[in-house]
């Protein structure tokens, strides 16, 4: 049994499903029909893009479920004059208001973000979303007690990020850690995956550019990412060990303050060949 399913009736024959194959694992038969070879079906990284390109529907792959069909008219609606704009109006949301957000939204979120491009297809990317507002603090807390550590140990990292000043604004009330936000979401892979980084980095940046769209804001926890990095114990507050590796956090909510100008900003340095 074929891994492909034509509908021969359908199927212009056109190839592109060849053609657009990015692990080159579709032929075509005597009669231009595609197909995939038993020798090449290991090499399938169950993409969907053999699907998602036919035009005609024609070609269902047994090993991914159905999906739906793009609504073209929906895609009209976006242009490259205001997508231009919803990127340029983001911004690093810092101060929340203190009110929850409904999971079922969230799960929406994620579902979205599930799509975000990985290396070679293999969609390792695992999440941590944190709703309560106490154990935020807690980790607020647990990173500035590591960064104390840190400065007593004259370790170079405090001194290059000004640990000391970091530990006294949160002294004085300001938690500049994780922003008294209402959410927190990591992103992670097991250690063992080379290309966490990057597919963990992509699909953050896309979750960052969805929140507007759900009225949310965002903005990347670089002291907890840090710690999370450099500290087992902050590690395992959240659930993870040195089998994981962490490469995003972000504090989410929903925006006490809009902004109703894009700022400046400079010019891209932009080397052609």
């Amino acid at each position: 049994m074929n891994t492909l399913m034509i509908d021969h009736t359908s199927c212009q024959q056109c190839g592109t499903c060849v053609a657009i194959c990015p692990v080159s694992v579709i032929s075509l038969d005597t009669e231009n029909f595609p197909y995939m070879k038993e020798e090449d079906e290991k090499r399938c990284v169950l993409c969907g893009h053999c699907e998602a390109v036919c035009s005609k529907q024609a070609l269902k792959h047994r090993l991914l479920p159905q999906t739906e069909a793009v609504q073209r008219d929906k895609l009209q609606e976006i242009n490259a004059e205001n997508l231009s704009v919803y990127f340029r109006n983001r911004r690093s949301i810092r101060t929340f208001l203190p009110k929850p957000i409904d999971k079922s939204i969230l799960e929406k979120i994620f579902k979205v973000v599930s799509y975000s491009p990985t290396g070679v297809n293999f969609q390792r990317n695992k999440w941590i979303m944190i709703c309560n507002h106490d154990f935020i603090s807690q980790l607020s807390n647990a990173v500035i007690n590591w960064m104390k550590t840190m400065i007593e140990q004259k370790a170079e990292l405090a001194q290059y990020l000004n640990f000391q000043k970091l530990v006294n604004t949160f002294e004085q009330g300001n938690d500049i850690i994780c922003r008294s936000a209402t959410n927190l979401v990591i992103g992670y892979t097991d250690a063992v995956y080379t290309g966490g980084t990057i597919d963990s980095v992509i699909a953050t940046s896309q979750l960052e550019l969805l929140l507007p769209s759900f009225k949310l804001g965002g903005c990347w926890a670089g002291y907890l990412m840090i710690a999370l990095g450099y500290s087992p114990e902050i590690k395992k507050m959240v659930g993870l060990d040195e089998s994981h590796t962490v490469h995003t956090a972000m504090m989410i909510g929903y925006p006490k303050y809009h902004y109703y100008k894009i700022p400046h900003r400079k010019s891209p340095e932009v080397k052609w060949i």
